[in-house]
C-alpha cells in the first residue's frame, strides 16, 4: 500500500499450511477458554450499529496514473446489517493474543521521511513505532491476522462477526457523508477525524485532531449512522480481494472472494496520515494478506439478526 497512491506490485503471500497450523492451534485453545457465564461472552461483544438497507451507486472509473480503475459506477442493493461502532483496540487484540498464544508473523510495513514503504522486523501491534494505549485501534495486523482474530471471537461469543465487504463499507461512508460533502460543506476536516497532511506524508494535529499517530477509538463525533472514526485514524482491512475494477462485481453488497492477484485484499478509509482524496468514499487500496502496516487496522461487522 502506497501512500501516494500508487498499489503495491505484487508479493508472494507466507505459507498457507503455516497459517492454517496458527489458526488450528488456535481452535484448540478455544475450546479449552470457551466462557461459561453470559456475563462473560457481554464482555466480549463489540458495540454495534445496525446499517439500514438501501441501494447506491458504487464506484466510479478513475485514472490516479497507472491506468483505469474503480470504474463502472454501479448500483448495489445492501441488505441491512451491522458495523461496529469503533474499530477493534489494542486492548481487544491483546486479550485475543493472551488467550489463545496466537503470534502474528509480524510483517509490519512502515515509511519514515527517508524511506517509502518497507517492513520493519522490530515493528508489530505491540510495537507499531509509536506509544499507543489500550483503547487506540489495533496496527500492524495483517488480514490474517483480522480473521483469525474474529474466528476466535466468534468462538467466545457464539456469533458469526465478519470484515465488511468494501460495498458495504463504500455504502456506509456514502450515508454517512462526514463533513456534508455532497451538500456543499467542508467534508473531512481535523475537527471530525484524525486525519494527516494533505501534502504527502504524515500526521497533522490541528483543531480538535490533537494527535500526529493514531488516537483513542471514539475521539471524534460519531456521524450520523452513529460509527466512528469511519474517516481518517486507520485504514480498515475489507472482506475483499483486490479488483482493479468492478466488472462482474457482484450487486447485492457481497464480498468478492476471487483473487486475481492471489492473497491481495482492499483496504478503506484513510488514516491519520492522510487527506485530500485518501478519504473519499471511492478511494480504495490494497495489501497482500500475510502483512500489516503501521496505519491499517480493522472494524467488525455482522448480518442483520
Amino acid at each position: 500500500m502506497e501512500r501516494t497512491g500508487t498499489r503495491p506490485g505484487p508479493e508472494a503471500p507466507a505459507s498457507a499450511k503455516r497459517f492454517a497450523a496458527a489458526l488450528a492451534a488456535a481452535s484448540l485453545l478455544l475450546v479449552a477458554a470457551a466462557p461459561d457465564s453470559d456475563a462473560q461472552r457481554a464482555e466480549l461483544v463489540p458495540e454495534m450499529v445496525s446499517i439500514p438497507g438501501g441501494t447506491f451507486a458504487m464506484g466510479a472509473t478513475i485514472d490516479r496514473g497507472y491506468g483505469l480503475i474503480d470504474g463502472p459506477t454501479h448500483d448495489v442493493a445492501i441488505a441491512p446489517f451491522q458495523l461496529a461502532a469503533h474499530e477493534v483496540t489494542v486492548e481487544a487484540f491483546r486479550a485475543f493474543t493472551e488467550e489463545t498464544g496466537y503470534v502474528s508473523a509480524g510483517k509490519c510495513n512502515v515509511y519514515d521521511d527517508d524511506t517509502t514503504w518497507h517492513i520493519n522486523p522490530e515493528r508489530n501491534w505491540q510495537v507499531p513505532g509509536f506509544a499507543q494505549e489500550d483503547d487506540h485501534p489495533v496496527l500492524c495486523v495483517s488480514w490474517r491476522d483480522a480473521r483469525a482474530y474474529i474466528d476466535w471471537l466468534n468462538a467466545r461469543t457464539g456469533k458469526q462477526y465478519r470484515l465488511p465487504s468494501e460495498a458495504e463499507w463504500e455504502y456506509v461512508a456514502t450515508l454517512a457523508d462526514l463533513g456534508n460533502a455532497r451538500s456543499g460543506g467542508e467534508g473531512v476536516t481535523h475537527e471530525l477525524a484524525n486525519i494527516g497532511m494533505v501534502e504527502c506524508c504524515g500526521g497533522k494535529a490541528e483543531g480538535r485532531d490533537v494527535w500526529i499517530e493514531t488516537a483513542p477509538v471514539g475521539s471524534f463525533p460519531a456521524d450520523r449512522l452513529g460509527l466512528h472514526d469511519i474517516r481518517g485514524n486507520v485504514w480498515e482491512w475489507q472482506a475483499d480481494c483486490y479488483h482493479e475494477n468492478y466488472v462482474d462485481a457482484p450487486v447485492d453488497g457481497s464480498a468478492r472472494s476471487d483473487c486475481p492477484t492471489p492473497g491481495y485484499h482492499v483496504i478503506r478509509g484513510g488514516s491519520y496520515g492522510d487527506a485530500g482524496e485518501f478519504l473519499e468514499e471511492r478511494f480504495r487500496l490494497r495489501g497482500p494478506e500475510d502483512q500489516g502496516y503501521f496505519t491499517v487496522g480493522f472494524r467488525l461487522a455482522h448480518s442483520a439478526e
